[in-house]
């Protein structure tokens, strides 16, 4: 198995490679010794051939051949000076009286037609593919013409994406060519050279046939195991090439630290199945500034075990820079799992990443280690569910197991490093699993159940409450199960979820009920948050007013520097709507997730521009802000110099005060600032 990324960009335009080869130092040197390339390359001769090395320069091929046994070849040169040079360093004294050497020209050979076997060819394509002046479908004319039938045409390259292009095009075209394409499996110690890119080494043979092919296609062995594959679509051949020449290209950029985003990441995809998720996704790291010392480890791979790859320390940039300082690396290579993949356990995963993951780290003497937590148990994750929706795409329902406690989550695919919901499971009698709605994963959730607290006093029998953002129902689901308003006052819920799907996930496999405690009631409306929003704004005559309005709904373009919630949600055209639909007393609170710092500011001069009393709490170890925003003077003593005992003796007699929040009240009370 080869594990590849996907080549999504031009990386290796014709330029690009023209300035490769004007700095190389030899001619030869990029193409692998003759004991590299020699269990290919014998695969296909016979010591009874008549071979031909086409533009030989001062490569010692033809020579090695010689010395093996393989005598009958000729090498030809359009140089004269680099002929002469030849014969003398390898001819002198009367050696290899059968090695010939020539001067001539490959577009005009003067040797009849079929005079040879196999027609070697050692990087000269890739040369003489760079000049625009020459005719290279002379060349391969040429060629064909000196070239017995059954004959092989074998070419070593780089195959650059122009040179490629001009050797499928001409030896497909012309049907009567079988053509294999392998890669050289390099045995050098020197594969992860800090300053070279190590392009693979190609061998591409052609056999020329009497009939044309019925059909047209190309075999493929990258992996060395002579299981040829046949690949009928050539801009297949094309992506796959461009594929082993991306990773080259991907580890060289990576060794020598010119990633300077924290969140770049490589994905890897498994070549070996139609799987079009990646097997493996993984992050660099390293010290800024590395100085050699005993006491530090080198280079390491840490593996995150499945079902935990959301935790603060794997999923975020400073996550895994306190990561690297714990596992006392120079440089770490953070690996993630797939949904999709199966892995039996970390020994094989180890088997398949080391050759992998090697060549992005500097050349070392010492061994990488593999690293994850405890004893390198590599977690368990069983996909109960997956579907697709127009509005999230494709969505997962899984369970996990994280220190012996199993958790049910909703991922989705376009994020798939976020969980939207999570239940913690608990064991019924009959030994099956349910989810446990006393149990809040989110921290941020437990911040907005705290928040309805604020309130402090019930000042009415009937409370609205309006959610934009259903997702699995945890949330609603713990406040229905947990607030226990006395028996004269009413809480009605009200939730706006775009995705229909979503409901259907909730009542499935999150156990989420609409119909709970007599005095809680839960609506669900399938619509657009927007579209609700703006649409019961603008109906004064049956204009329902809420006490409490939440948003909670994330962003698909979190590109915007936004996370959550999505910016039209945070205009002034929305937030107006808010305060429309809020009572004199309302209260909105707002889950912000901005790294935008400008943008956050502007978010909270809108808020300021509507609103008379505005708090925040910051989350300590993720990006998400709590705010909560109201014209309700009562609740001015939030401003007063109240130390957090006292606010915490103050809320927790409110009727929505919950008993299983005590530690977060208490947080929250002392993180509470005015903004």
């Amino acid at each position: 198995m080869n594990l590849l990324p996907k080549a999504t960009k031009e990386f290796a335009s014709k330029e690009y490679w023209d300035k490769f080869f004007q700095k190389r130092k030899d001619s030869f040197e990029w193409y692998g010794s003759y004991e590299e390339i020699k269990t290919i390359l014998l695969q296909y001769l016979k010591p009874n051939d008549n071979f031909l090395v086409i533009g030989c320069g001062n490569s010692t091929l033809s020579v090695d051949l010689f010395d093996d046994g393989y005598e009958n070849n000729t090498s030809i040169d359009i140089s004269q000076v680099v002929i002469d040079k030849m014969i003398s360093k390898y001819k002198s004294n009367g050696i290899r009286s059968k090695l010939q050497f020539e001067c001539m020209d490959m577009m005009q050979m003067r040797f009849a037609n079929e005079s040879f076997n196999i027609v070697l060819d050692k990087g000269t394509l890739d040369a003489i593919c760079s000049d625009s002046n020459i005719d290279i479908d002379k060349c391969f004319t040429e060629i064909s013409r000196v070239l017995k039938y059954f004959g092989r045409y074998i070419c070593v390259s780089l195959l650059q994406e122009h040179v490629l292009d001009k050797l499928l095009s001409w030896f497909t075209v012309n049907q009567n060519w079988i053509c294999r394409i392998e890669m050289i499996q390099s045995k050098s110690n020197e594969t992860n050279v800090v300053d070279t890119v190590n392009f693979p080494v190609f061998i591409i043979t052609c056999l020329k046939m009497k009939a044309k092919l019925s059909e047209t296609y190309v075999e493929m062995d990258l992996n060395g195991d002579r299981k040829f594959k046949k690949i009928h679509n050539i801009s297949e051949v094309a992506s796959i090439i461009k594929s082993y020449q991306r990773m080259e290209f991907l580890k060289y950029m990576v060794r020598n630290s010119k990633m300077d985003d924290e969140n770049f990441n490589i994905e890897l995809f498994d070549d070996s199945n139609n799987n079009d998720d990646c097997r493996y996704k993984f992050y660099f790291v390293q010290r800024s500034n590395i100085v050699k010392s005993n006491n530090m480890i080198r280079c390491s791979i840490f593996i995150v075990p499945q079902g935990r790859e959301h935790e603060w320390m794997f999923s975020t940039g400073k996550g895994r820079l306190e990561l690297l300082k714990q596992c006392r690396c120079d440089r770490l290579a953070v690996v993630f799992l797939s949904r999709k993949h199966r892995y039996e356990n970390m020994e094989k995963i180890q088997n398949e990443l080391g050759n992998q993951l090697q060549g992005f780290f500097p050349p070392t003497s010492e061994k990488i280690l593999f690293l994850s937590i405890g004893d390198g148990d590599i977690g368990e994750r069983n996909v109960i569910w997956n579907g697709y929706s127009e509005f999230n795409g494709q969505m997962f329902v899984e369970d996990v197991c994280i220190d012996g406690i199993m958790y049910r989550r909703l991922v989705f695919a376009n994020n798939h490093n976020i969980i939207q919901s999570e239940a913690r499971l608990k064991k019924c009698k009959q030994g099956t699993f349910r989810c446990d709605r006393n149990f809040l994963s989110c921290d941020h959730h437990q911040y907005i159940a705290a928040g309805l607290a604020i309130i402090n006093r019930p000042f009415k029998n009937v409370y609205n409450l309006l959610m934009i953002g259903l997702g699995g129902g945890c949330f609603i689901a713990f406040l229905a199960n947990n607030l226990r308003p006395s028996d004269d006052i009413v809480l009605r819920i009200t939730v706006i979820e775009i995705d229909p799907l979503l409901e259907e996930v909730a009542k499935k496999y999150f156990d989420f009920q609409q119909k709970t405690k007599q005095n809680i009631q839960i609506n669900i409306i399938i619509d657009d948050g927007l579209h609700y929003l703006r649409s019961k704004s603008q109906d004064s005559q049956n204009m329902e007013k809420f006490d409490f309005i939440i948003f909670d709904v994330d962003s698909k373009n979190i590109e915007l520097g936004v996370s959550c919630p999505p910016p039209e949600f945070v205009e002034n055209e929305c937030l107006n709507q808010v305060q429309t639909l809020l009572n004199d007393d309302g209260f909105f609170i707002l889950n912000l997730v901005a790294r935008n710092e400008d943008l956050k500011q502007i978010i909270y001069e809108r808020l300021k521009n509507l609103f008379q009393y505005r708090f925040r709490c910051k989350l300590d170890k993720d990006v998400n802000e709590i705010i909560f925003v109201t014209n309700n003077e009562k609740l001015e003593w939030l401003r007063n110099d109240w130390n957090s005992n006292s606010r915490y003796d103050y809320i927790r007699k409110c009727c929505f005060h919950i008993d299983l929040l005590a530690e977060t009240y208490r947080q929250m009370c002392s993180k509470l600032s005015f903004c």
